[in-house]
């Protein structure tokens, strides 16, 4: 008598209380340590670490109509200069069905996480992914990811800008880009194509020197700012082995003090990786090409990586990275160019860590 009374209990409190939506909590823990030469005027090196934790908080409810609401919360929790409130990363709520999906609120590009993986990982994302004229989020941004249709899918991006800018002109901005991606057995085929003008949030990834890149000072500029840029890349995978090829082209105009002035300038990349047991080897190359009439101004990298795996989620590695400078690279001393502030014409960074998914 008491355990029907129980399961009875239980069937109706089950009947009475809310349905809740899946919700999924994941993310990543990384640990870098690294030495870097001519970080000071003097050529001297230094010691600096890393340390990124990122946590993502995402959910999805079944409508009625068989489409799905789904939504997304992330944040990088432990570092020192940036992403230090929530939703600064990731803050959006999309709608999919059979017609794919479409995503509201702060989201990253399409185009740039296309540059972030596979092209710019392994050291090479410092020049690929974290510079160009591309924009690496958009706070304001509407998104649509079509249906897989026999391994081809594309993505389309708009941002709504701010409807202000820095330093009173008031002027507008906004951003729209398309992608695609292809694959079929062990080749990838991934290209795009961006473009934005006047003030867009984040704006990581610019050309090296163009600081008032996104942001429109009518001091300094009679026209808008303007970035665009496109890609082309491929990744073949066969048995151990794999191999990476990209081009991207970026195009800036009105980046400079004087109006009416335009600056382009090509990229290229290649990697080629082994992977054996717990090990993985890869070896890249990559070319920032001078800019438009400025001879004397590109920047090769070599970049190598060891990566040994701890478990199926966790994995140690070794990397080192050396660029070498033309004589009219911009010296701005950033960290796309792993700190350079000497005038030799060559840095290179050294690092070990570790990274775990949860």
């Amino acid at each position: 008598m008491f355990k029907r009374a129980l399961v009875a209990a239980s069937i109706a409190a089950a009947f009475a209380a809310p349905a809740f939506a899946d919700v999924t909590i994941g993310g990543s823990a990384e640990m870098d340590f690294m030495y870097r030469t001519n970080n000071t005027p003097d050529g001297d090196g230094k010691f600096l670490e890393e340390i990124a934790i990122v946590v993502n908080v995402s959910g999805s409810d079944k409508l009625d109509s068989g489409a799905t609401l789904e939504w997304k919360l992330a944040q990088k929790v432990a570092t020192d200069y940036r992403y230090d409130s929530w939703g600064n990363r990731e803050a959006w709520i999309g709608y999919k069905g059979d017609f794919g999906s479409v995503r509201f609120g702060n989201q990253f590009s399409n185009f740039y996480l296309m540059q972030d993986w596979p092209y710019g990982w392994k050291g090479q994302g410092n020049l690929w992914a974290d510079a160009g004229a591309h924009q690496v989020q958009y706070p304001r941004a509407i998104s649509y990811f079509s249906p897989d249709f026999s391994g081809f899918n594309f993505a389309a991006q708009y941002d709504l800008g701010t409807g202000t800018a820095d330093n009173a002109t008031g002027a507008d901005g906004y951003s729209y880009e398309i992608t695609a991606n292809y694959g079929v057995g062990g080749l990838s085929i991934n290209g795009g194509y961006m473009h934005t003008e006047g003030y867009s949030s984040g704006t990581e990834a610019v050309a090296p020197g163009f600081a008032g890149w996104g942001r429109e000072d009518e001091s300094r500029y009679t026209t808008d700012v303007e970035a665009s840029s496109y890609m082309i890349g491929a990744r073949y995978v066969f048995g151990d082995f794999n191999i990476t090829g990209a081009y991207r082209h970026n195009e800036w105009r009105n980046a400079f003090v004087s109006t009416d002035t335009k600056v382009d300038n090509d990229q290229w990349l290649v990697r080629g990786g082994y992977n054996f047991g717990k090990h993985a080897l890869n070896l890249g190359y990559q070319i920032w090409t001078d800019f438009s009439d400025i001879d004397d101004s590109s920047i090769q990298q070599i970049a190598f990586e060891w990566d040994y795996s701890l478990s199926k989620n966790s994995v140690a590695f070794l990397q080192i990275r050396h660029q070498m400078l033309d004589d009219n690279v911009a010296r701005f001393g950033s960290w796309q160019l792993d700190g350079i502030q000497s005038d030799d014409d060559n840095v290179t960074r050294v690092l070990v860590g570790t990274w775990t998914g949860f």
